[in-house]
This record gives C-alpha cells, sequence and structure tokens, in this order.
C-alpha cells in the first residue's frame, strides 16, 4: 500500500499569514488611539456658536474634513479586523482564508483610492490655511511643505496599492491554492 505524502506546505504562508496578523493588529491599535484624538478635539467644543466665529473659515474646512476621517478611522478598525480574521484562517490553511485574505486585498486596492483622495483634500485645506495664516503673519515661505505633503500622499497611494496587487497575485499562483485546498 502506497502512501500519499502531501506537498510540503510553501514557508510563505506563514510569514505572509503572520505579516498579515501582526500588520492588522498594529493598524486597529492605531485607530483605536486616533479615536481617542478624536475624542480630544470633541473636548474643546469647537462647535459652540461663541468659540467658532472667531475660529477662521480655513480651519473649519479643516475641522469638518477631520470629522470626516472619523467615518474612514471606524472603517479601518473593522476593515483591518477582518484582515486579522483572514490572516488566521490563512496560516491555518483554510481555502476560504486565502479567499478572505484575498477579498481583503481587493477592499485594499479601493482603498489606496479613497484613503488618497481623503488625504489630498485634507492636505490641500490645510494648505489653504496655512497661506492664510502665513499672509497674516507677514507672508514667509514654506514651500517645503508643499512637496513634502505631495510625496506623503503619493507614497501612502503606492504603499496601499504594490503590496495589494503582489497578494492577489500570490494568492491566486496554484502553489499556494493547493496548499490550502489539501487542509
Amino acid at each position: 500500500m502506497q502512501t500519499i505524502i502531501p506537498p510540503p506546505r510553501p514557508i510563505s504562508i506563514p510569514v505572509i499569514g503572520w505579516s498579515t496578523i501582526i500588520a492588522s493588529v498594529i493598524m486597529i491599535a492605531v485607530d483605536a488611539v486616533s479615536l481617542l484624538s478624536f475624542n480630544t478635539l470633541d473636548s474643546f467644543n469647537l462647535d459652540a456658536s461663541m468659540l467658532r466665529q472667531y475660529v477662521p473659515q480655513g480651519v473649519k474646512k479643516v475641522m469638518d474634513l477631520y470629522s470626516y476621517s472619523r467615518v474612514w478611522t471606524w472603517y479601518g478598525i473593522l476593515f483591518f479586523g477582518f484582515a486579522l480574521f483572514a490572516g488566521i484562517q490563512f496560516v491555518r490553511l483554510k481555502a476560504w482564508g486565502r479567499k478572505a485574505l484575498e477579498i481583503v486585498c481587493w477592499v485594499g486596492i479601493f482603498n489606496a483610492f479613497l484613503d488618497t483622495t481623503l488625504s489630498f483634500l485634507i492636505w490641500k485645506n490645510m494648505q489653504d490655511t496655512l497661506s492664510m495664516v502665513m499672509r497674516g503673519a507677514g507672508g514667509s515661505q514654506y514651500s517645503f511643505i508643499n512637496p513634502l505633503g505631495f510625496f506623503t500622499i503619493v507614497l501612502g497611494f503606492f504603499l496601499w496599492i504594490i503590496p495589494s496587487i503582489g497578494m492577489v497575485i500570490y494568492l491566486r499562483r496554484p502553489v499556494i491554492r493547493q496548499a490550502v485546498n489539501l487542509q
């Protein structure tokens, strides 16, 4: 009687799985701390009519966009919670864990565009506000901030896109599909 020995599990599965788990836990913690910062901002009560009349219009726009980013932060907690769950199931070699991780990657590609748009809007409004403040203070130059902000936004976009596309390609490889379907 011949015993069929399954092919060895690729070493990349635990590396990718545990990397996803660790990154998800870190991002959930970062988003939780970010929610604490929202609560701190809320404690200033800038919607009060008396204080709001003294806040420049540009700052109001930045604060409005900042409040929209609260929704993005809650979404991030849910997204990375799902990624954490998918990573755990992928490490356990569950076929649906691989599928869930692929869904996380596709959503990550969508997130790249959404996050870049939100970041650009916040950055643009902050630039307008800073211009207004600098003109009021005598007009000193801050030219290094424009390229730095734009570079950071573009870098953030590629930090979303490259791993997401790479993971979709990786997860669709026949070797990975076979490794998770054999268990």
